[in-house]
Parts: structure tokens; sequence; C-alpha cells
């Protein structure tokens, strides 16, 4: 009896069809994967037959499909001649010399941007910390307005407190750090300054999230301690941030080389664009997605990864204003700074240009929340991508300062830029679309961010290295009193005198809080028409003040 699975002898007019040759693969039999190894061999093998297919040795055609069970064999390339291989050298010299010149040009860019390896470090560590400070600030106002305040007539105050207790200590202790900053080293100041700030972060989250301690019990506290608490913290590291902002911009001039001064001072102060991008809308995602804690320790660990940048700056010995050995006078130093900036052209300017714009602006932090959530009847989720929509406008103002600030002149900008803010600020507030608010949001980034691309340079290069801690003690507490007396004024009103407030002018409708930001506006645009005049009828804004220095009067 013939065994089913071996195919008799045929001819080439008797081949079996492809069915009956692959007939034996499908047999699960040993001597069916056998038969179909042999197949599959045999169909590999070239064939000797003629073109017409006869002939005494001919092979079975190869089949359309691999018998089921036969190994899959793969035929390998025939070596390649001499000129096929010097073409494939040169294609893949080619490449390498294109990544080379890439990864050459990527450099020449990165050193470019980030000047050298110490701003490098100091920059991305206040990005990130930049990026949690925003999470913070955003996060405690969505936590104190939708959750401890929430439905409360004394919302607008709770609010207003936050920034009372960070306006408060710039104005208090803002002009005495101003002091010691010029005394002390840069570098050490700002390491022990954003180590503080980081533990007073950490110590924030156990009472708001009313966690158990093992040595303290339940830090669970009623709504009132509880704001408290928050006020405390903000004041704190407030408190660091006087000594750290200074030492900071001072520590710019010690690391970057005189040619890139102004470059790494537009790159500083741009950053804060970046964060505020990136910032309010994850703030927004952590409260009401995960809870406030995670967006309080996001900003505590922002503290720790910019400590780690900061030690790790190589930087020279700074300059300082008393010389080693000698006995500074606190009074008489302090005085000094203050001569200074009002003997200045450019450094006035700014200061009085400033304290109008945030006379105004400090409004803004107030009843942001709520202009949202009642003037355009927006979810309170939609204050993250309001602030996120300011954020990318801020970006484009420090990029457009950047590229063009020394074609038109940093005044000129800083001009155009308050007024510019100060119309958008009113277009705003006047608007009842969401999306025509967060356009006008947009070119109000592009504005506010341009001021503070352009001010703080001009401050900076009008200002001698030894006097850098005394300005800024001037003018951030300046500006940081205009907006203090702003938001006790605007929380104070929008409660009180303005509430239930409606009238029609112009067939315009005007409501408290539309009516605070109108003359928020028209606050900048002043601001914005005295820098014009100032600077016109200078006829050296970026002169070097007459004021004599301390060793100079020795």
């Amino acid at each position: 009896m013939p065994n089913p699975h071996e195919y008799p002898a045929t001819s080439p007019a008797e081949e079996p069809q492809p069915s009956q040759r692959t007939s034996g693969a499908l047999d699960p039999s040993a001597d069916g994967r056998h038969r179909s190894a042999e197949l599959a061999d045999e169909m590999a093998e070239p064939g000797s037959a003629n073109e017409d297919g006869a002939g005494q040795g001919s092979r079975p055609t190869r089949p359309l499909f691999r018998p089921v069970g036969a190994p899959i064999r793969v035929r390998k390339d025939q070596p390649r001649t001499a000129h096929e291989m010097t073409a494939a050298a040169e294609v893949v010299e080619a490449v390498e010399a294109v990544e080379q010149a890439l990864l050459r040009r990527l450099a020449r860019l990165w050193t470019t941007v980030f000047i050298n390896r110490e701003f490098t470090l100091l920059w991305w560590g206040q990005a990130i910390s930049s990026v949690g400070d925003y999470v913070w600030d955003t996060a405690l106002v969505l936590w104190i307005a939708d959750r401890l305040a929430r439905n409360q007539s004394w919302a607008p105050l709770a609010i207003s407190g936050v920034i009372i207790a960070a306006a408060a200590p710039q104005i208090i202790v803002g002009p005495l750090a101003g002091v010691f900053v010029d005394r002390w080293d840069k570098r050490r100041t700002l390491v022990v300054s954003t180590a503080l700030q980081g533990v007073f972060a950490f110590l924030l989250i156990p009472p708001v999230l009313g966690l158990h301690l093992p040595w303290a019990g339940s830090a669970h506290l009623p709504i009132f301690w509880e704001l408290g608490v928050i006020y405390a913290d903000v004041a704190l590291i407030t408190i660091c941030s006087q000594f750290a902002i200074p030492a900071q911009l001072a520590l710019i001039r010690d690391i970057a080389p005189d040619d890139k001064e102004d470059q790494a001072q537009e790159m500083t102060q741009a950053l804060q664009g970046l964060a505020v991008v990136i910032g309010p809308p994850l703030a927004a995602a952590l409260v009401f997605g995960v809870g406030i804690g995670w967006a309080l320790l996001v900003n505590a660990l922002s503290f720790a990864v910019s400590f780690i940048a900061v030690n790790a700056i190589r930087a020279p010995r700074s300059v300082r204003s008393v010389r080693e050995g000698e006995r500074g006078h606190f009074l008489q130093e302090l005085l000094d700074g203050v001569r200074y900036v009002l003997g200045h052209t450019v450094l006035r300017t700014i200061l009085i240009s400033e304290a109008l714009t945030w006379l105004g602006f400090g409004a803004l932090q107030t009843l942001g929340y709520f202009f949202i959530t009642e003037n355009l009847h927006a979810p309170p989720s939609m204050y993250g991508w309001f602030g996120a929509v300011f954020g990318v406008g801020a970006i484009v103002g420090g990029l457009l300062v950047t590229f063009v600030g020394q074609k038109f002149g940093l005044e000129r900008i800083l001009c155009v830029a308050l007024v510019t803010s100060g119309v958008f600020v009113i277009f705003m507030s006047h608007v009842t679309s969401f999306s025509l608010a967060l356009v006008a949001a947009f070119f109000f980034g592009v504005s506010a961010t341009a001021i503070l691309v352009t001010a703080g340079p001009l401050a900076i290069d009008a200002t001698e290295r030894q006097f850098i801690g005394r300005v800024m003690a001037v003018l951030n507490p300046a500006g940081r009193m205009a907006a203090f007396v702003s938001v006790v004024l605007t929380g104070a009103l929008v409660s009180t005198v303005l509430a239930g407030f409606h009238a029609t002018v112009l067939g315009i409708h005007f409501g408290p809080i539309d009516t605070l930001f109108t003359g928020t506006g028209l606050l900048a645009v002043a601001g914005g028409v005295y820098a014009w005049r100032t600077f016109a009828s200078a006829p050296s804004p970026q002169g070097k003040p007459e004021p004599a220095t301390p060793e100079q009067r020795a």
C-alpha cells in the first residue's frame, strides 16, 4: 500500500497541481512535516529546466504560497562590487558630515543663547523655580476662591490677603535686604535664600492638607486659621526672595561677559513668560484634578532643583559695597541707594512709570478670578488657561524685545508697551466673549512682558555693580507699594462701595470689576506718556549717575 505522505515520481506532464503538492504538508504527522521541509528545500533550489519547462532534470516550480510548516529561508545577498562599496562609503561619509555640521550648529546656538555653563545653570534653575512660583500663586488663589471662601462675600478680601502677604515683605524688607546683598557674596546669598524658600514651601503642605503629624497630631485647622498659615508662609517665602532676586541680578553681571550682559538680563526677564505659560494651567489641572497638595509639592520641588543648580555655579568674587575689614553704616548706605535712583534719569523714570503701572495692575491680581467667573461666565478651571494665553503673549513679547530692542531702543519700547498694555486692559474689561478676552489677554501679555524685559536691562545697565542691590531695593518695593495700595483699595471697593454697582456711559456698561479694570488701564497709559516725555527731554538717558560712591566720598 503506498505511503500517502510520499509523492510518486512524475514527469513534467504529470506534475501534481499545487493543491496536491501541499496536501502532504497539511498532515500533522512527522512524515508530513519532513516531506514539507524537503519540498521547501526543493523549491528553494534553482531549477535546471529550459524556459519551456521540458527536460529530464526539471524541478517543480515554486508554489504561490509557502507550505504550512515549511521553514522560511532567506537568501543571502550577493557580494557587493568595489563600485557599490565605494558609493555606500561616500553616502555614509556624507550623512556623518551633515550630522556633525548640525551638531556644531546646535552647540553654537546653545552657546549663543545660554552664553556659558554658569549662566545656563542659573537660567534653568530660575526657570524651574519660576514655574513652581506660578503654580503656587495660582493654586492658592484657586484654593481660596473655590474652596475655602466659596460663595462668601469676603472672598475678594481673602484673595487680597495673599497678595498683601506677598507685597508687605517687599515694601518693608526689600529696602533693608538690598543693603545687605550689596555687602555679601552674591552666589552664597542666592544659595541660602533658595534653600530657605524650599523649606518654607514644604512646611505649608501639612496644614493645608490636614495631615496627621506624629509629633503634633492632626494639622487640620479652621478656615480662618488656615488662611493665616497661608499668609504667613507666603510672607516668609517672599522675604527670602527679597535677598534672592537682587543677588541673582548681580550674579548675572559676575558670570556673563560684558558684551553678553544685556542678552543675559533679557533672557532672565523673558523666562517669566515661559513660567506663565506652564504654571497657571498646571496649577488648575493639579488643584481640580488631584488636589492642592500636589501643586504645593511642585513648588517645593522647584526650589530644590533651583538650589542644586545655583550651588553648582562657579562664580568669581563679587563686588561689594563695603571693603573687607570695614564697618558698614546701614542707614547711610540705604540713603545712598535712594539718592542714586532719584539722581538718575533712567532709574527715576522707571521708578515712576512702574509705580503707576503697578498701581493699576494690582487690581488684575485680585479680581482676575472673579472677572472670568462673573463677567465672562466661564468655569473656574478656565482661570489657568487665561493665564496660559497671557504667558504665550509674554513669550512673544520677550522675543520681540530681544530681536528689535537694539533697533528701536529700549526706552521707546518701554513707553509704547506701557501705553498699549493699558489699552488692552481697557478693551478686555468690556468684552463679554471669552474668546475676545483671550485675545486681549494675549496682547496684554506681549505688552506687560515688554515692560519687564526693557525696564530690567535699562535699570541694570544704568547701575554700577556695588549699587545693584540697593537700586533693586528701591525700584521693586516702590512698585509693590503701588500694587499693595491697589490690592487693598480694589478688595475693599468691590466688597463694599462698588458692590452691586452698574452704570452705562455712551452705551458702554460698567460694573464693579470692569470699572476698576478701566481705571487700571488708564493708569498704565499715564505711565507710558510720562516715560515718553521724560526720555524725549533727556539728552542722554543712559548716562551714568552723578552721585558719588562711598569709596569716592572717602
